[in-house]
């Protein structure tokens, strides 16, 4: 699954954790499920080294927010959802650009060692100027890296592989992380940049040719500011699941990922959103497919609650965390293809 860091400004991108209505906290007020601790610092993106100096961090995914503190490039984020993915901004003014991190992901542990890089003004400008562009306020700037399943850097991906619309690119870094003009492929630093990319939640296209499956995290793009992202590289073009079993392959998901905790007839969820997916697998299919038309969208997969609830979404819906970062997450996969498939209790 894609490695996935941090980053966030001051707007929340989209939310999400199991399949309820409507969020809820515990009797504390904190997160449902367990709440967990962050810690890290923010770096500079060339050199990975830490930044004098105050900067600043938020946080996007996570509703309500939680509570970060920072001393100088130190932070600390606290009331982290289990089974979330979220994003931090970190800024460092007049330096730095205001920069969102690859995506993090929390499952059931506090999380340490966090870097958040943000990118120098002087580095912006030089690759700018290098690839002839000159980037707009109203725009953001989309910084990715290709890397293998075991987050070792991806070289020789092809322009034609990386679709983004309405971006410039993509560009390419060098080995030394210099413009690349000329490149037509990844190098061996396996970055990748687009320009002008519209604010909201960007997300790669599909190729017209895939020669491989591209897995990036739905990541917010602000005006003026840049994005950093992970994109995991797998050869071979997108194949999905088939013959999805429900009582084996969809419900093993309501546990693995957390949302009992959060529906459950009489655990920290209580019936969130009026919805139960602690009972036997008949009892399940029931709170899932008959209850409520709208958790299941058989005409429409994709809208379903189910799989809308869990990811992200601009504008944010008021779940408090998000599960799935991409529509290629695999237990997403599962659930739109057993859709697809009409929804069956098999």
């Amino acid at each position: 699954m894609i490695a996935r860091w941090l980053a966030l400004f001051a707007i929340s991108t989209g939310v999400a954790g199991c399949l309820g209505d409507s969020p809820g906290g515990d009797d504390d007020g904190g997160p449902l499920g367990g709440s967990r601790t962050v810690t890290g610092e923010v770096v500079d993106f060339q050199t990975s080294t830490t930044l004098d100096g105050a900067t600043s961090v938020s946080t996007a995914g996570v509703v309500p927010a939680p509570r970060v503190t920072s001393q100088g490039a130190s932070f600390t984020i606290e009331g982290i959802p289990d089974n979330s993915t979220f994003q931090i901004l970190a800024a460092a003014p007049p330096t730095h650009r205001a920069t969102f991190s690859p995506a993090v992901e929390v499952v059931t542990t506090d999380v340490s060692g966090v870097k958040a890089p943000v990118v120098s003004e002087t580095f912006l400008a030089g690759i700018a100027s290098a690839f002839g562009v000159t980037p707009s306020a109203a725009r953001g700037v989309l910084l990715a890296r290709l890397v293998d399943a075991n987050g070792a850097p991806r070289a020789g991906i092809a322009s034609d592989q990386l679709v983004l619309a309405g971006g410039d690119g993509p560009h390419f870094l060098d080995a030394n992380l210099m413009a690349a003009p000329a490149a037509k492929q990844s190098s061996t630093s396996g970055w990748v940049v687009f320009f002008e990319v519209a604010p909201g939640l960007v997300q790669l296209g599909a190729a017209a040719a895939p020669t491989v499956t591209l897995d990036m995290a739905a990541s917010p793009v602000n005006a003026g500011a840049v994005t950093l992202a992970t994109i995991e590289v797998i050869d071979g073009a997108p194949v999905l699941p088939t013959n999805v079993s429900f009582a084996n392959q969809i419900v093993p998901i309501f546990s693995n990922r957390g949302c009992i905790a959060c529906h459950s007839g009489g655990g920290i969820g209580k019936d969130l959103g009026g919805l139960k997916l602690d009972g036997g697998t008949n009892s399940i299919y029931s709170e899932v497919v008959d209850e409520d038309p709208t958790r299941v969208v058989k005409t429409n997969p994709p809208t379903s609650l189910i799989l809308t609830m869990p990811s992200p979404e601009s504008p944010p819906d008021t779940h408090p965390n998000i599960t799935f970062a991409s529509a290629n997450d695999p237990d997403y996969q599962k659930l739109l293809v057993w859709i697809r498939e009409g929804a069956r209790n098999n």
